[in-house]
C-alpha cells in the first residue's frame, strides 16, 4: 500500500495563482453515464465567487475529469436548502489566491469552504478519485522532509475551510476522495469567529455523513465531526490530523454510526472519540472496529487527553479488533475521577484490542491511571506490565521497534509504508466477529454507504482475505 502525494503539474487552461477569476478549460462534454443532478457547473468556474467577494450559491454537477476552484479572497460557496451538488469522479477542486498580501493562502483571517444547507454528493471512484487540495505545489508538504516539525509542516496550515453542514443541512456523502489541507479559520461573522473549522462537519440529526475509501491529509482541527446525524466512516486513511488539538473522528451527541477499517497515522488527540456533548438526541454512539492506529496522541496540548480510541461524557458503543501501535494511551473508557465526565459504561462493550509499544513510556499507558478501561482476556499486550517491544504485529513494511530517537509527535506520515499484516502476524485470526455494525446509514451506491464491511477475523484495518481497507 503506497500513498502518493498528488502534484498538479499542468492544468488545461493555465491558472494564475495571483487571481481568482473564472478559468474555462474547454466546452462541457456529455457525462459518461455518471450520476448527475441538474446542469453541469461550467468547468473552470471559481465556485465561491460570482459578482464579487460575497461568496456564491452553487448547485448542479461538477463534471467528471474537470477542474474547479475556490479562491482564498472570497467567502464560502454555499449549497442552499433543497439544492444538490454532485461531484462526479475524477474532479479536482483547487484552492487558489494571491501568493502574498491580503488574502494570500494560509495568511487570511478566514478560509473559504463549502457550506452544505442542501445535499453534497462527492462520488469519486478507485480508478478516478476526486481531489480537494491547493493548486500551488510549493505550498504543500514535501514528503522528503518527513518526519518534519508539525510547527512548520504545511499540512497544518488550514488553507481552506472544509465542508460544513448547516443546522438544517442534508446529507454529505464522500467516496474515493482526497481531502487535503483543511481546518482553516471560520469567517469573522461565523458561529465561532476566528476558530479553526473542522474538515467535514454535520450538525443536523436528520442528516447522514458518509466518508469511505478516502484519503484525509492535513487538518488543523478535527477532520470529521458528526455532531448530529447518522454516519458511516469506512476504509479511509487519516494522515497528519490536528496541530495541538483535534481528533480524526469526534462523535458528539445526536450521532450514531460505524467507524471501521480505517488507518490512522499521527493523529493529535484520539483517532476516534465518542462524547455525548451537545444536548442532542440520540445519545452519542460509535461502533468502532478493525482500525489500525499508529503513533497517535502526541501533539495534544491538554495533558492526559488523546491517544487512540476514547469513550467519555456518556458516550457509548462498541470497540473491537483495533490495532494500536506506539500510541500515547490505550483504549480509553473515561470518567470516575478528574475533570472528564464518565462514559456510559453500562452500554460499552470492547475487546480483542492489540496494543504494541516500543518503550516503557508507551506500554505503561495501555491502561492509564484515571481511565476505567479493564483489560480483556482477548486483548494482546493488554496490561501495563507488558514488556516493551513484545509481540510486534509484523507489518509487511513498517519496522518495529521504530528507529532510535524518532520524534513521535512528528512521526505522522504514511509514506511508502505498508500496514498490511505479514505472514505469521499475531493479529491474524484474532478478531471477534460476534457483533453487528450499527448500520445506521442506508446502503446505496449514490446516496448512502456503498458497503458496510462486517467485522473481520483479523485484528486491524487490513484483512488477509483482501477485504477491509483498500489503500
Amino acid at each position: 500500500m503506497k500513498i502518493f502525494r498528488f502534484v498538479v503539474m499542468a492544468l488545461a487552461g493555465a491558472v494564475s495563482l495571483f487571481s481568482c477569476g473564472k478559468h474555462h478549460d474547454g466546452d462541457v462534454t456529455i457525462s459518461d453515464q455518471q450520476f448527475r443532478a441538474g446542469d453541469f457547473v461550467q468547468a473552470g468556474d471559481t465556485l465561491n465567487s460570482k459578482n464579487g467577494s460575497n461568496g456564491r450559491s452553487i448547485k448542479g454537477t461538477l463534471q467528471s475529469g474537470k477542474t474547479y476552484y475556490l479562491c482564498s479572497l472570497y467567502a464560502d460557496a454555499t449549497i442552499n436548502s433543497g439544492d444538490t451538488v454532485v461531484v462526479q469522479s475524477g474532479v479536482s477542486v483547487l484552492v487558489v489566491g494571491p501568493a502574498t498580501g491580503a488574502g494570500a493562502i494560509g495568511t487570511q483571517d478566514h478560509a473559504p469552504g463549502i457550506i452544505v444547507n442542501g445535499t453534497f454528493l462527492c462520488l469519486g471512484t478507485k480508478d478516478k478519485p476526486n481531489w480537494f487540495t491547493v493548486a500551488d505545489a510549493s505550498l504543500k508538504s514535501n514528503p522528503a522532509n518527513d518526519p518534519q516539525s508539525p510547527s512548520t509542516d504545511p499540512a497544518f496550515k488550514g488553507y481552506w475551510g472544509g465542508i460544513q453542514g448547516g443546522a438544517g443541512g442534508g446529507d454529505i456523502v464522500i467516496k474515493w476522495t482526497h481531502l487535503e489541507y483543511t481546518g482553516g479559520l471560520a469567517p469573522l461573522n461565523g458561529p465561532k469567529p476566528g476558530s479553526k473549522r473542522y474538515g467535514v462537519f454535520i450538525q443536523n440529526p436528520a442528516a447522514s455523513l458518509v466518508v469511505e475509501d478516502s484519503w484525509l491529509y492535513g487538518c488543523a482541527n478535527d477532520m470529521l465531526r458528526p455532531a448530529g446525524g447518522k454516519y458511516a466512516i469506512f476504509r479511509n486513511t487519516f494522515e497528519k490530523i490536528g496541530l495541538t488539538a483535534g481528533e480524526c473522528v469526534n462523535v458528539k451527541s445526536g450521532s450514531v454510526g460505524d467507524i471501521g477499517y480505517n488507518l490512522v497515522v499521527g493523529g493529535t488527540g484520539n483517532a476516534f472519540k465518542a462524547a455525548n456533548a451537545g444536548g442532542l438526541s440520540p445519545q452519542a454512539s460509535m461502533v468502532c472496529y478493525n482500525n489500525t492506529v499508529i503513533t497517535t496522541g502526541y501533539r495534544q496540548a491538554k495533558a492526559g487527553e488523546g491517544g487512540s480510541i476514547d469513550f467519555e461524557q456518556a458516550g457509548r458503543g462498541l470497540a473491537y479488533n483495533n490495532l494500536l501501535v506506539n500510541c500515547a494511551y490505550g483504549l480509553g473508557i473515561r470518567g470516575g475521577g478528574g475533570s472528564v465526565p464518565i462514559a456510559d459504561t453500562a452500554n460499552i462493550r470492547y475487546g480483542n484490542t492489540y496494543n504494541y509499544g516500543d518503550l516503557a513510556e508507551f506500554t505503561t499507558q495501555f491502561l492509564p491511571v484515571g481511565f476505567i478501561t479493564v483489560q480483556q482476556a482477548t486483548d494482546i499486550n493488554g496490561g501495563n506490565a507488558t514488556t516493551p517491544g513484545a509481540n510486534p504485529p509484523k507489518f509487511v513494511n513498517y519496522p518495529l521497534p521504530a528507529a532510535a530517537g524518532i520524534n513521535f509527535s512528528a512521526a505522522d506520515y504514511v509514506g511508502s509504508f505498508n500496514f498490511r499484516l505479514a505472514s505469521g502476524s499475531p493479529a491474524l485470526g484474532k478478531g471477534f466477529t460476534g457483533f453487528s455494525p450499527a448500520a445506521a446509514v442506508r446502503k446505496d451506491a449514490v446516496f448512502g454507504v456503498t458497503e458496510i464491511t462486517p467485522p473481520g477475523k483479523d485484528i486491524g484495518a487490513f484483512q488477509s482475505d483482501g477485504s477491509g481497507n483498500q489503500h
